[in-house]
């Protein structure tokens, strides 16, 4: 729609036109967008349309910017997919042809593109989730943006009424976002040695038919340098037409109807969809301890799927940010203490046993597993340490503190890892003085036990959920203390530290999450 059509209806744009790293952008969210969308951002910036909408475009601010918008978007798409996968058929960006975010509202309507419609992004149309019902408008992103103004836009079973012919900037502050040369978009690291060139095949190789394999080539090259076959005795490689135990699309068809079962009988499953569902995660290896090896389609191209591990019990998951060959030469050097894997992090055999073959005795002495080196593996290293006066703040708190917290926050220094804050030392006793005195102020039956009483209840953190974390102090000895949270009504009890709790959360094995985390998210954030 003409920008000057639309001025008529929404109102004009700002007198300041907002410029947008569109090289940038595209490359990072890995799609080319209309070009309507594109003249109305550069034009208008991020508004609130007819004030109603928030167009969802490329900026930066505060609250996160353009990609949190996405985020989100794509956070509510999961949860309403996981939650009915038959109302709510739709593959989510960056699973291809996934709805992809360019509109959120005041009320209860999310605007999104179908990319799967067409190649040619000017042909895609508008799918609107408005009254807990899905409607398809086929209509460029600007045009029903002016119905929705105008009040003309036509939902089956909806009425909405027009709005005002005025469209502001957003209530905070925003800036261009420049992401020219950021990286994002482009191939996952592989292997820079290929772990074929250091394994030792114990028998005749079992060849892979790859020549129309559709998967990440780096693995395809593997697979002809080695065949299948369990690498370091434990972990089966998989390809298409391999012998019985190692063909792909079987194994993959086996392990995918088990979660999908599990998923239909109401049980806990990892929040993704499953190959051959759109966007599904596919299958290239499988560990005798039952954990599973897949990769993530974020794009059309392979060499961009990361490796998802997936737990025994398919609930537990880890994305990692590179591809197959990557991981296994990590893997087999000792390098990755996995939360997902009973393995733990030491050197293995560098062996194929091809099938059949006899299995010699490949013993490997596992070590003793290290949280804070797990937590490391999935939310980066730390940038820097920050030593702290533990006798002064334990004089301060009047408690001695557990020493995995110590080890959390000289490490993570401060931390709020998606979306939950670990409270900083120095001001433990503070918060905890403020959040306790909340606690005070209710009515309960049984009031709580609250330090300083003898073991009562320490604070130690938050959610952007709102949910309170403490400490039960009720242990003298404060490495056994356990976690609670929702202390004044359901009560949920963690029996871990605080750095498990987050590995918890953080991997999907947490019975109740505390933040929002699939496997199709960039995340975790960490931020400081």
């Amino acid at each position: 729609m003409d920008l000057t059509a639309l001025a008529a209806v929404i109102g004009p744009p700002p007198e300041s036109p907002f410029p947008v790293d569109w090289a940038g952008v595209e490359r990072r969210v890995g799609v080319r967008f209309p070009g309507d969308f594109k003249a109305f951002a550069e034009a208008y910036g991020p508004v609130l349309a007819g004030e109603w909408i928030w167009v969802a475009l490329p900026h930066d601010s505060e609250r996160g910017g353009y990609f949190e918008q996405l985020d989100e978007g794509r956070s509510l798409l999961r949860d309403l997919r996981d939650d009915d996968p038959q109302a709510h058929p739709f593959a989510v960006h960056p699973e291809p042809g996934g709805l992809l975010l360019w509109g959120d509202s005041r009320g209860d309507e999310q605007y999104f593109w179908d990319t799967s419609a067409s190649e040619d992004p000017c042909r895609w149309p508008s799918v609107i989730f408005s009254n807990g019902r899905w409607h398809t408008v086929r209509l460029p992103m600007t045009e029903v943006l002016a119905a929705r103004v105008r009040g003309t836009l036509e939902l089956p079973g909806h009425a909405l009424p027009a709005l005002p012919p005025r469209s502001p900037r957003y209530a905070w502050p925003t800036e261009p976002l420049v992401l020219s040369g950021d990286g994002g978009g482009a191939p996952l690291p592989v292997a820079t040695r290929s772990p074929a060139a250091t394994v030792h095949v114990t028998g005749p190789r079992a060849r892979a038919e790859v020549s129309e394999f559709d998967g990440p080539a780096d693995y395809a090259e593997l697979l002809a340098e080695l065949g299948v076959g369990r690498l370091a005795g434990v972990l089966r490689l998989l390809a298409p037409g391999a012998p019985r135990g190692f063909d792909i699309d079987a194994k993959e068809s086996a392990q995918g109807a088990r979660l999908r079962a599990r998923r239909a009988a109401g049980e806990r499953v990892v929040r993704s969809p499953i190959a051959p569902e759109p966007g599904g995660l596919r299958l290239w290896g499988v560990f005798d301890s039952g954990e599973t090896c897949w990769w993530l389609p974020v794009s059309g191209d392979p060499g961009e799927w990361p490796v998802v591990i997936l737990d025994a019990d398919g609930v537990g998951w880890q994305r990692l940010p590179y591809g197959a060959t990557a991981f296994l030469e990590r893997w087999l050097d000792g390098e990755l203490d996995l939360p997902v894997l009973s393995l733990s992090a030491v050197p293995r055999p560098r062996v194929l046993l091809p099938p059949g073959a006899a299995r010699p005795g490949l013993t490997v002495a596992e070590k003793r597993r290290e949280p804070l080196a797990q937590l490391r593996t999935i939310i980066g290293e730390p940038t820097a340490a920050c030593a702290r006066d533990w006798t002064e703040i334990e004089r301060t708190v009047g408690l001695r503190l557990p020493a995995d917290y110590k080890r959390l926050t000289e490490t993570y220094d401060p931390a709020v890892i998606n979306g939950l804050f670990v409270v900083q030392p120095e001001d433990l006793r503070a918060q905890h003085d403020e959040f306790a005195g909340y606690l005070d102020d209710g009515e309960d039956e049984a009031p709580l036990r609250v330090h300083p009483e003898p073991g009562g209840l320490l604070w130690c953190g938050s959610t952007e959920g709102r949910e309170w974390l403490w400490w039960d102090t009720s242990h003298p000895d404060p490495d056994r203390w356990t976690i609670t949270w929702d202390v004044e009504f359901d009560r949920h009890t963690f029996d871990g530290t605080l750095t498990e709790l987050l590995i918890a959360d953080l991997t999907g094995t947490l019975p109740r999450p505390l933040t929002a985390l699939a496997p199709s998210d960039d995340g975790p954030l960490l931020w400081r």
